[in-house]
Order: C-alpha cells, then structure tokens, then sequence
C-alpha cells in the first residue's frame, strides 16, 4: 500500500514496487495538493484515494480508457463478453432492459465518474420514478358492453387484455389506441392514465443493479477498470411473496374439469400439475424425450418466445439452470393420458396430411409446429376463472401446487429439489418455507392427537 505523509498541506507518496536485481529497493514518489477550504479529514481521504489509483496504474492496472462512456462498455460486453456467458436470449432481455432503464441516464456518463454515491441516486430514482410503460385503463368500465367478442375477433385487443380493461385493470398505451381507434372514439375521451405510482418494482431495479454489474465486473476482469462501483452500493430489499398454488381439494376440482376440455390441453394441464414441470419446459418437451414403456420424462430444453436478430420468435434452448436438465417419474395414469394424447395426434397429422409441419413436439400448435406458452397461459386463465379458481391462479401456480403436495406428504426437499429442477435445495426451502413451515404445525398437530388419544385411552383404563 501506498505511503502517504503530509507537509505545508501537500501530500507526497510514497510507492515501493519491489526490488531490482541488485537488490535495491525500487520507490516511486508523487504528491498531491487538494482543494483549497477542504477540511484536514477530508484533504487526506482525498488524497488516500488519489495514492491508491496512482499505485493501481503503477503496478499495471491502467485503465484502457476511463474516459470512454457507459454505453461504450456495454456495446464491448455485448459483442464480446456476454456470447460465452448467456443465452442468446438472456442477452437480449437483459441487454433491452439497460436500454430502458439505464442508458438514459448513464449511458453518455464516463466510466472514471461512475461512484458508488452516483449509482446509490440513480437506483433510488428508479425505485422512486422509474416507471417507463405507459399503462391505461378506461374512463368508464362499461365503455366495452356489447363490443369484448368484435374486438378479440377483429383482433383489435386479446380476450385477456379486453377482459382486464373491463375489470378496471390496465392495459399499455398501444393497445388502447387500437381500441378507441377501433371504436371511433377519441383516446382521451375513453382512456386516463392508468399508473397511480411512477415507482418500479424491488426486484426490477435489483435486475438492473445486477446487469450493470456483471458488466463493470467483467470491465475489471479485463483490466478497463480498476473497481467496480456497484460493489460498493446498498442493495435493495427484495421483499420475497409467498407463491399462489392450489390445495388438494382444488386440484381435485381443477382434474374433474379438464374432462370437459379437448385432449391436448387436458394432457398439458395434467402433465404440469403431477411433475412440476416449468411451462416452458412443457411445451418444450418432444416426443423422444418421453419413454412411455418406462414412464419417465426427460427434461432437455425448453421453449421461449424471445427477441432473436431483431425478430421475437419461438426457440427452443437448453433449460433456465444446470440442475434443470432432470428426469421425472411420472405416474401410470398420466402414462396412459400421453399414450391416448400421441393417438389423437396421429390422427390429426393423417387428417393433415403434406399440410404438417411437423418438429415431433409432444404439444402442438394447429399444423404441427410450436404450441406457445402464452396460449397455455390465456386457456388456463379462462378455465380457472370458469370454475372458480383463486384470481391469483396461474399455470405457474401448477408447480408451485405439486412442491406444496410434495412437501404436505413428507417428501424430503432434496427430492422436491431434483424434481422440479432446483440449483440447490436452500432454494427450494426458501421458496417454500411457508409451505413447510404449515407441513410442520401439521406434524405437530397430528402427533400431539395421537400422544393425546393415547394417554386418554390409557386414563379410561384405570380403576
């Protein structure tokens, strides 16, 4: 470390780098005035700072160029360090949510500007009023009587989306203008600002936080920067909500209404609620990855819809962790399901004929290709809502049904872990920990009655 002494209100220090090959200590010295009106505290945490920058570019950790920009650095991650390391489609998303977020802000600061003081600001202003999205919802809820069926079927707005509008729900700028265009009727006249907080979410600004730095991180790695920044600001709190799933008796109710559904989304349906299996996974399951004769199913990819060379398209690609690519053991009934469901869909491809694009996925859209996730999703939502289901419920919901069934029925975690692909199992146990937290009062309880009727009978039996 650098040795720094004061004299008449300047600094010099002091630097060893070693000896030569004689033997002779090597020193290096400079000095350093601070700002007039600076109190002594000050001058010299000013002037430790200055001392560890200059030893840093002795000993070789120069900067490339500090007084490049932030945008410049992340255009360098992107196109050179960010392939090797992601997904082609995490890159996007992850690149697109800077753009949104970051760049306009930080995108022209320079590097050698980037602090831990400025970043602090600039996260809590996201926190405060970094809202982008432009969400509406409608002046009058009963605006869309009579006009949800014309606008879904003219494919002005989606079910869903026309569905939230009429709820009192929001929907994005875009949209609604099809909408009041749709309907002839001024935007204004139909649609307020939906957003009563500018503030964005915990966990958005704490992607972002992490984005940038895997960025600087990679920037010191590479011996850009001599710090990173980010390391040195306070974290935000994530507050973790428990996650919506359904109880058994309403996983039963939800089974004896997929009867009256038609076989491929009764066999999708099924398939999530008794593996566990993340949608993406599901619709990403091909028919080679499923040995009926044994009754396993082979987690091997999984399919997103995601921005790739500038178009959003479905891909399949390697699951969201290592330990994603499992196996699961699937019951007898569910065997017979896929078995009756692989029939239906030969029929269907007979039917189809050289029409059949066929990818030899076990879910299928109407020719044979892609079955979205997004379709999964919207069907779902329609049923649960049908039957009575929780507001909360989601497809997603199904998996977290099956941990919360799996815990209820005394399944060790590292086995839940390794079933619905899991890191590790403290994650499992952290997201869970509701669940077994209430699978423990339950034990408690259950022995407690059991101890209980025990020493009763034994009371009933003394004279």
């Amino acid at each position: 470390m650098a040795h720094v002494r004061e004299r008449n209100g300047t600094f010099t220090i002091t630097c060893s780098l070693g000896y030569d090959e004689i033997g002779k200590q090597i020193r290096k010295y400079t000095t350093f005035t601070p700002p007039p009106d600076v109190t002594p505290g000050k001058a010299l945490k000013l002037a430790q700072q200055y001392a560890a920058l200059w030893e840093d570019k002795l000993k070789g950790y120069i900067s490339l160029d500090e007084n490049q920009n932030f945008r410049k650095l992340c255009d360098w991650y992107y196109e050179n360090i960010a392939p090797t390391v992601l997904k082609e489609t995490v890159l996007m998303n992850n690149r697109n949510l800077l753009e949104v977020y970051a760049m306009p802000t930080l995108g022209n600061v320079k590097l050698k500007n980037l602090t831990p003081h400025m970043l602090d600001g600039f996260f809590h202003e996201l926190l405060t009023n970094g809202r982008v999205k432009q969400l509406y919802k409608l002046k009058n809820i009963h605006a869309l009587d009579g006009k949800k069926k014309w606008l879904s079927k003219e494919k002005h707005a989606s079910s869903v989306t026309v569905a939230r509008l009429a709820k009192g729900l929001t929907a994005e700028k875009e949209v609604c203008e099809r909408i009041a265009a749709a309907m002839d009727i001024r935007f204004s006249d139909m649609f307020i600002d939906g957003v009563e907080s500018r503030a964005l979410s915990p966990a958005t600004v704490t992607r972002v936080r992490k984005n940038i730095s895997s960025i600087l991180s990679a920037a010191v790695r590479k011996e850009i920067l001599t710090r990173n920044p980010v390391s040195k600001t306070t974290p935000m709190s994530v507050r973790q909500e428990a996650e919506a799933f359904l109880d058994e008796e309403q996983s039963v109710i939800l089974l004896d209404a997929l009867n009256g559904c038609n076989q491929q989304f009764k066999t999708m349906i099924t398939t999530l609620l008794f593996t566990g299996m993340r949608g993406g996974e599901l619709c990403g399951l091909m028919w080679p990855d499923v040995d009926l004769e044994n009754g396993i199913i082979h987690v091997r990819q999984t399919l997103v819809y995601s921005p790739i060379k500038g178009e959003r398209t479905y891909v399949l690609q390697t699951p969201k962790t290592k330990n994603s690519k499992r196996y699961i053991r699937i019951p007898q009934s569910l065997v017979a399901l896929l078995q009756e469901h692989k029939v239906y869909q030969d029929k269907q491809k007979a039917l189809a004929g050289n029409g059949w694009f066929s990818k030899d996925m076990v879910f299928i859209g109407a020719t044979g290709g892609f079955y979205g996730e997004k379709v999964l999703y919207t069907q779902f939502i329609r049923l649960a809502r049908k039957i009575g289901l929780p507001e909360d419920i989601c497809v997603h919901s199904l998996r977290h049904t099956t941990a919360s069934l799996l815990i209820n029925s005394d399944v060790p975690p590292n086995v839940i872990s390794e079933q619905l692909g899991h890191a590790n199992t403290t994650i499992t146990q952290d997201l869970y920990a509701h669940v077994f937290a209430s699978s423990k009062i339950k034990a408690m309880q259950a022995l407690e009655m059991k101890l209980l009727k025990r020493d009763g009978a034994a009371q009933d039996e003394r004279p």
